[in-house]
């Protein structure tokens, strides 16, 4: 009875957590990032662009964090998917020149790892203000996100 008290509450509070998708082509880091995000979001990883857009065409994401050089044209291909569907996103760049470009949310790398889920959370409050759930037509692209293309560092 314990057993199954416990596993009804895990259920529970993974249905209400926010799905966050990793995806980096560096596995360390998607599993570094997925053990300390794994406490307030339901963590999904990808390392490649293709495993990327197969999981947001499958799963409901609420908020991605995407490597800005993922091998040659993968981020912008996951990035334009993420548009499409209004999955708001946050770009993970060392390159401090890129950053610069986006007008999306930057975390630059090396970034604290505290700063990670405050961005996210961050990222999702502003974009809820401006994209309507994905179920309703209409909604405007994650890119126009209140946070424009800020830099976290």
């Amino acid at each position: 009875m314990l057993m199954q008290l416990t596993t009804a509450r895990f259920l529970a509070s993974a249905a209400m957590r926010p799905r966050v998708l990793i995806v980096d082509d560096e596995t360390l880091i998607c599993e570094l990032l997925g053990l300390v995000l794994e406490e307030d979001y339901e963590v999904v990883c990808a390392c490649t662009s293709n495993e990327a857009v197969q999981l947001l065409a499958e799963q409901s994401i609420d908020v991605m964090l995407l490597d800005h050089h993922l091998p040659p044209g993968g981020a912008v291909a996951v990035a334009r998917r993420a548009d499409e569907i209004g999955v708001p996103m946050v770009w993970m760049t060392g390159d401090h020149a890129a950053a610069e470009t986006h007008s999306r949310p930057v975390l630059l790398k090396p970034f604290h790892i505290d700063r990670v889920s405050a961005v996210l959370t961050e990222v999702r409050k502003s974009s809820h203000l401006l994209i309507k759930p994905r179920n309703q037509p209409g909604r405007l692209p994650s890119s126009d996100s209140a946070l424009g293309g800020a830099s976290f560092a």
